[in-house]
């Protein structure tokens, strides 16, 4: 009980004590006043307020270091209060247990998720992603370690789940519809940070960092965030379906002429591969010139040809699992270089495709080239094509084998029947 408020204000209220006070409250979690606080290169008026707090001669030194036990007793001598605890907590407020109120903020946090898991949770792909949000602490720190935010949270992204997966459905409208905000699933937004997460995991795509595979994330469950910039370029790519999709991959094939396949049309009217794609080899470039080489001297005669052009984006992606669903064979060429090898990697990885005139044997029977520059990278399908690149080093780009590429692809299609 403090006796008399306006006299422990004067003793230990003035601003060159508060180092004083607002460190006793640091040293007295659970109510126990001992120990000592210090201070390093106090104030002449910081000593000054201690020495007359304590009664004692004017101190020297560069630290200023007081009992927490000497302060106390000043305190109950003056018959101000009992204890120094009740004082900070009068001139700082009510003193909190910050370990019993951590273990209470977990215990929320742990019956969260266990209550998640129950309800639904035991998806494997849910379940990944719940124990992803758990482990990283992502949830948290985006809920500011508030689990009643962290539950609203996790309610609207299993909103999100039970719409999934969408057919062709803008990622706005997905948001507007569960949210009524269309850029509540932007990346910027909490929803957006963890629901691309799920999306994710119930697609089956091992990232969502960056633009890009974030829209394939996305794209992985139907729903499209930029659904007509970054086209795939095809050649002969024929469809056999109804789909208007189907109609104009024939249309062109007929005429040999490249065409350009939108994530929209993927998603919204996507085509039905079957006999034309069955069993047949699909030739996959890196760089355009290579269809423009193959549609200006073979045109219809040309096998099926599918271009990246750099990166594989998300209408590439689309493109190539539909086409191996239905029985195609994919065969990679790109650049002999690091960023070609990286690219042809990641293709024979992700859709099992053969290396096209892409050894090291094929790398020396190229001629000319530039310097080869970057970090040298190893091709999981020829595993001398690195060492064999850093030795001649040399840089063979798609336009310099053309013609060797085009002699392939005049092949007769019953050749890879």
């Amino acid at each position: 009980m403090i006796a008399d408020v306006a006299r422990l204000r004067q003793l230990l209220g003035s601003a060159e004590l508060a180092w004083l006070v607002e460190r006793a409250r640091r040293r007295m979690p659970h109510g126990a006043a001992d120990g000592s606080v210090t201070l390093h290169e106090p104030t002449p008026a910081q000593r000054e307020a201690v020495d007359r707090l304590l009664g004692r001669r004017p101190s020297r030194g560069t630290s200023l270091t007081v009992r927490l036990s000497d302060v106390e007793a000043i305190l109950r001598h003056a018959q101000i209060c009992d204890s120094l605890t009740e004082a900070v907590e009068v001139l700082t407020g009510p003193m909190v247990d910050m370990r019993a109120q951590r273990e209470s903020v977990e215990g929320s946090w742990a019956e969260l998720f266990a209550t998640e898991e129950a309800g639904g949770g035991s998806h494997p792909a849910v379940k990944a992603w719940l124990d992803e949000l758990r482990t990283s602490g992502i949830l948290k720190r985006l809920s500011r370690n508030d689990p009643s935010v962290g539950r609203t949270l996790l309610h609207y992204a299993r909103e999100i789940e039970r719409r999934l997966p969408a057919r062709g459905m803008p990622l706005a409208e997905l948001a507007a519809t569960v949210m009524g905000d269309s850029h509540a699933l932007d990346l910027s937004a909490p929803l957006g940070t963890i629901a691309v997460r799920l999306a994710a995991a119930l697609g089956g795509v091992e990232t969502w960092d960056g633009p890009e595979a974030r829209r394939e994330a996305w794209a992985s469950v139907g729903v499209l965030c930029d659904e007509l910039s970054a086209p795939v370029l095809t050649l002969n790519v024929r469809g056999d379906g109804t789909t208007v999709t189907d109609s104009a991959l024939r249309l062109h094939a007929a005429a040999g002429e490249p065409y350009r396949l939108t994530t929209r049309q993927l998603l919204r009217d996507p085509p039905a591969f079957g006999p034309s794609i069955a069993g047949r080899t699909i030739y996959v470039c890196e760089n355009p010139t290579v269809v423009a080489s193959a549609a200006n001297r073979l045109g219809a005669g040309s096998q099926t040809v599918v271009c990246l052009e750099g990166q594989p984006r998300t209408a590439t992606h689309l493109l190539l699992s539909r086409l191996v669903t239905a029985g195609g064979r994919l065969v990679y060429h790109g650049d002999f270089d690091w960023a070609g090898i990286h690219i042809g990697n990641l293709v024979m990885r992700r859709y099992r495709a053969a290396a096209w005139r892409f050894s090291s044997e094929d790398y020396r029977a190229a001629r000319g080239g530039r310097e080869l520059h970057g970090t040298p990278v190893a091709a999981m399908w020829d595993p001398s094509l690195e060492a064999t690149m850093i030795e001649t080093g040399r840089a063979v780009h798609e336009e310099q084998v053309v013609d060797m590429l085009l002699t392939d692809l005049g092949q007769t299609a019953d050749r890879d029947r």
